[in-house]
C-alpha cells in the first residue's frame, strides 16, 4: 500500500464508497450540509476551502492505493501546533475486513510524526 496526496480525480472513486446517507453522516459528519455530494463538492472543499481550515498548510488529504487501485481515503489536519487529527477516513466499501483501513491508519501515523513533525495525532469517532 502508497499514501500519497489526494488528486482531484480520486473524488469520483471515493464518493463511490459513500452508498447512502447513514455511511454518508458517519465519514463527514457535519462538514457537508447536503447529501449526497458531488466530486465537484468534495474537490471544492478541499483546494478552494483548505478543508475548512483557516491557515493555509495545514490540511492534508491523502489516499491510500496499491497497484490496483484506490483502497482507502483520510485527511490530516492541523488543530493546535504539533497536533494532527485524523478525518474522513474510508475504505473501499468491497475490500473492508482486509487489514486495509488498519495499514492506512499506521502509514498515517508514520507521515504525522515522521514527516509533518507531529507530536500528538488524534481521532474523532462516533459511538456508533
Amino acid at each position: 500500500m502508497k499514501f500519497r496526496p489526494y488528486k482531484s480525480a480520486d473524488a469520483g472513486i471515493i464518493l463511490s464508497w459513500v452508498k447512502d446517507e447513514d455511511t454518508f453522516r458517519k465519514w463527514v459528519t457535519d462538514r457537508y450540509p447536503n447529501y449526497p455530494i458531488t466530486a465537484a463538492d468534495m474537490n471544492e472543499k478541499y483546494f478552494v476551502h483548505n478543508g475548512d481550515c483557516p491557515e493555509p498548510d495545514n490540511f492534508f488529504p491523502m489516499t491510500a492505493c496499491d497497484e490496483t487501485g484506490l483502497l482507502g481515503h483520510m485527511i490530516l489536519r492541523f488543530t493546535a501546533p504539533e497536533t494532527i487529527r485524523f478525518g474522513f477516513v474510508i475504505v473501499d466499501d468491497t475490500r473492508r475486513g482486509r487489514g486495509y483501513g488498519k495499514e492506512m491508519l499506521q502509514l498515517a501515523l508514520r507521515f504525522a510524526f515522521e514527516i509533518l513533525g507531529a507530536r500528538k495525532v488524534t481521532l474523532g469517532v462516533l459511538e456508533n
